[in-house]
């Protein structure tokens, strides 16, 4: 088999590492394709969590002795598991063929679009060449976390050797299957299948709160923008896509989800919050705001134990990086990220020349339209706000964040803006796309719907 199909190959295998997850209580209502999609997150996390084990107790890396525990853990998952509760959704009647239908058509269309992009380089990222995929063959090579490389002076300066290591470790999960790395295609494209796996999560998820037509257009919608987004912000082969993955499904699980949701309801959302700090440092801020503006939410409609409920929300993603900073630790990496100077060592004299160029990069190559709808729906739906108020945080917050960020340079920072805002803005936008649609289809404060049995 050619080394780009093997690479692509480990990573549709990481079901098999997550397979457990398929069978939680809190999955088994979604769907097949949704309980798989679950199983393939979770994968990556399991993936990562134990190469850093093993690279803490320098047991060396390989295919057969990462995959043993997981996959022997999903098949007793199988073995024991509970026959599935039916799923249930609001709304009434099945299915509206000709919204399914179109539903269906806009989602190819933007998905090959975006598996185009990638497999031909034009939306390859020059991040992915400069560190990610390096740290990917580096960590395949050493069978381990390459901690020589890491702390190479020379690599510290361009490769960002803080970030924490989802990305590269699935990335030499990759190499490890296939020998080497397929730069120029496979690469790039193994990308698309983040977005790919998040869509049957995300209308799952919408048919808790919404009918089936609603939900098809509002996921077609949602898939559609983030697949040009992701194409246009050069997206290819870095952790951006892995990141709108585990922020949407947390975010889309949390404002979806019962009023009498308890603890153990909110595996999922947790499970991905995890994800989110082991891919990137704003996973960090994107935890932060959802946990915010979860406690807010469930404050304002009087849930009874809402410190207790967002437990498992704020347990899950510190244990998660945690974890890396202790391996930072005992390696003897720096630990922690490095910031773009003194916490308040701001310059205000920028900041109109960063708001202009925010607003000019968040075009997500629909010229705005994508930014725009969401946000002008929201507006009109201003009193379904609270239902959504924990993606409305993340998504608002997040670019909040940025400009916070932006305003440490010292220099007009509006080329850096350019270069960075199209792509970690991804998040935001998924999320802002996700609250529109339910608070613009779902039931409003207060209503009562009642729950009818969810068809196919």
């Amino acid at each position: 088999m050619r080394p780009s199909l093997l690479f692509l190959t480990a990573h549709a295998a990481l079901v098999l590492l997550g397979g457990a997850a398929a069978f939680h209580p809190a999955v088994v209502r979604l769907g097949a394709a949704a309980r798989l999609s679950a199983a393939f997150g979770a994968g990556a996390i399991v993936l990562t969590i134990e190469s850093l084990l093993f690279s803490l107790a320098g047991v060396p890396w390989s295919a057969a002795g990462l995959a043993a525990a997981p996959v022997l853990l999903g098949a007793w998952a199988w073995r024991v598991r509970a026959d599935p509760v039916p799923p249930t959704a609001p709304g009434a009647g099945p299915p509206e063929p000709i919204v399914r239908a179109l539903a269906a058509a806009a989602l190819a269309l933007g998905l090959l679009h975006l598996g185009i992009s990638f497999a031909t380089s034009r939306a390859t990222s020059i991040d992915y060449l400069f560190f990610w995929g390096v740290k990917a063959v580096h960590f395949a090579q050493a069978r381990g976390i390459d901690v020589a490389l890491l702390a190479w002076p020379f690599f510290a300066a361009h490769g960002v050797p803080e970030y924490p290591p989802l990305v590269p470790v699935v990335q030499a999960w990759g190499v490890l299957f296939a020998g080497e790395m397929p730069w120029r295609r496979a690469g790039p494209l193994a990308s698309a299948l983040w977005l790919v796996a998040a869509i049957p999560l995300v209308r799952g998820m919408l048919r808790r709160r919404l009918a089936a037509g609603p939900a098809d257009a509002v996921t077609a919608f949602w898939g559609t923008a983030l697949a040009i987004s992701l194409a246009g912000s050069f997206s290819g082969g870095n952790a951006e896509v892995p990141l709108v993955f585990f922020e949407t499904v947390a975010g889309i699980a949390l404002i979806t989800e019962a009023r009498a949701s308890t603890a153990s309801d909110r595996w999922l959302a947790a499970a991905a919050l995890a994800g989110a700090v082991l891919t990137k440092v704003e996973g960090l801020a994107a935890a932060g705001l959802l946990v915010l503006g979860t406690l807010a939410r469930d404050r304002w409609e009087g849930r009874s134990a809402v410190l207790r409920g967002a437990a498992p929300l704020v347990a899950a993603p510190v244990l998660a990086i945690s974890l890396w900073f202790l391996f930072q630790r005992l390696a003897g990496l720096p630990v922690g990220y490095r910031g773009h100077g003194p916490l308040l060592g701001l310059h205000w004299e920028h900041a109109g020349s960063i708001a202009l160029a925010m607003v000019r990069n968040l075009g997500a190559g629909t010229a705005g339209m994508s930014w725009a709808v969401p946000a002008i729906l929201l507006l009109f739906f201003w009193r379904r706000i609270r239902n959504v108020l924990p993606a409305v945080a993340l998504a608002a917050g997040l670019l909040a964040f940025f400009a916070f960020d932006y305003l440490h340079d010292g220099d007009d920072p509006w080329q850096r803006i350019g270069w960075t805002l199209p792509r970690v803005s991804q998040p935001a936008l998924s999320l802002l796309i996700l609250a529109a649609g339910v608070a613009v289809f779902g039931p409003g404060t207060g209503e009562r719907v009642k729950a009818l049995p969810l068809k196919a």
